[in-house]
């Protein structure tokens, strides 16, 4: 394939903001492996995947998407697109796309074609599952990119699998504290809470952590196999129990973090009361109940990440303090003289 010289317009986000670059590419199968390469984390990949099929041919409209659910519920979010109001849509309806669900029963590519346009969508296949696809539309025929644009999805898997792989824990399969570290440099970035604010003046979200009580007990009585277990079956309670847009982290030992996202404070401590009480009537082979303890803390603008864990952290061990097996927030404390805010912006804990 000859070398494709075209201007694009390239986005690198994070969430719903953008920030927009123009760049000159003089763009070779090989320099797009290159830019994918080149990626370190799973959104700026998903932002180049795009960015390197949209330079094959002009009047691409390309869009990631990334699959979640079991095969009877499944549903697609837009991680990156070329049209950049509809990333982070989600399409929950699979069985009414039959392209989108054609290629992920077949787990190939598929087409259609329509008013002199052709739409492809490519299967992201990791361990011979699909987990995600990446959809192509353009008013004139893709010729001899179609194989080059195939090649460059089987290479946007290989990366993906791999960076996924970095950012889960290896017990959990949760999230893990590096991959929480780069999400809240990234979500807590004046740019990015400038655009969401842009778009939506809904909350940032709220912004969880939980403490599994007397977990060292656990372990001593009856060894870190069934502590394992218990963190396990605890991670496996929390993906049944949260959105497919919460991010789900473990912290390190038996700390847990949950990102609400578009979530005021009351419907997160709604949504945090109903975990609570679930895990606490869970039935632990040999332990029979396991307790968690809830602190959690508004996302608000400006906020440094580690003050906002700090904040998480205070209503944490204000209910280790004050009988275990509970929810508190931050702001709720703070409001009722619990949590003072001290001179020079720290805080302290008033227990008594």
């Amino acid at each position: 394939m000859g070398r494709l010289e075209t201007a694009v317009l390239s986005c690198f986000w994070y969430g719903k903001s953008a920030e927009y670059l123009t760049l000159s590419y003089d763009l070779s199968p090989l320099d797009a492996a290159v830019e994918l390469t080149a990626q370190r984390d799973l959104d700026t990949l998903a932002a180049a995947m795009v960015r390197t099929v949209s330079t094959l041919q002009r009047g691409f409209s390309v869009c990631v998407y990334s699959l979640q659910g079991d095969l009877g519920n499944l549903s697609a979010k837009v991680v990156a697109c070329s049209d950049m109001a509809r990333v982070g849509t989600y399409l929950t309806a699979l069985e009414n796309r039959p392209l989108l669900r054609r290629c992920i029963d077949r787990q190939e590519m598929v087409e259609a074609h329509a008013d002199g346009g052709c739409k492809r969508v490519y299967p992201v296949i990791e361990q011979d599952q699909v987990t995600g696809l990446v959809s192509c539309e353009t008013n004139a025929e893709a010729g001899d990119s179609c194989q080059v644009v195939e090649k460059l999805v089987a290479i946007y898997a290989n990366l993906h699998s791999l960076l996924n792989h970095q950012q889960r824990d290896g017990l959990t399969g949760l999230f893990n504290r590096a991959a929480l570290d780069s999400w809240l440099a990234k979500a807590l970035a004046p740019a990015e809470i400038a655009g969401r604010r842009a778009v939506d003046s809904a909350t940032l979200g709220c912004f969880a952590i939980f403490d599994i009580d007397h977990f060292k007990r656990i372990n001593d009585s009856l060894g870190h196999l069934y502590g394992d277990e218990v963190l396990l079956i605890l991670a496996e309670l929390m993906r049944e129990s949260f959105r497919f847009n919460d991010m789900l982290f473990r912290y390190g030992g038996e700390e847990f973090i949950a990102v609400l996202t578009d979530t005021d404070l009351d419907t997160a401590m709604a949504v945090l009361e109903r975990f609570r009480a679930r895990v606490a009537s869970h039935h632990f082979p040999q332990i029979n109940q396991v307790t968690l303890t809830i602190g959690v803390a508004e996302i608000e603008p400006q906020v440094l990440p580690s003050t906002l864990i700090d904040r998480a952290d205070k209503a944490l061990y204000y209910g280790k303090n004050h009988g275990r097996n509970q929810v508190n927030a931050y702001e709720w404390l703070n409001d009722g003289r619990v949590l003072q805010e001290a001179p020079g912006g720290l805080q302290t804990i008033e227990l008594f």
